[in-house]
């Protein structure tokens, strides 16, 4: 879903989850792929390893894995 803020629309996934347990302390992310190659683009995970993903991934699992301490488990992508 697009982001919009004050009348402007982003092309983005917005996510505005906190990823610590303290209201003073929120992450924000706007988490956007974009590639050259047809259908898919390159991702660096936080293991150091270079995953080509399908833009047919499920908005869940894309979300899953752009979170730090989500607890989410992507499973095959």
């Amino acid at each position: 879903m697009p982001y919009a803020s004050e009348g402007q629309t982003y092309d983005v996934d917005y996510s505005s989850a906190a990823e610590t347990n303290t209201a003073q302390s929120p992450s924000y992310a706007a988490v956007t792929a974009r590639s050259y190659h047809s259908g898919l683009v390159n991702g660096l995970l936080m293991d150091g390893s270079v995953r080509s993903i399908r833009d047919g991934i499920s908005l869940e699992v894309w979300r899953g894995l752009c979170t730090r301490a989500g607890g989410e488990v992507p499973g095959d992508f």
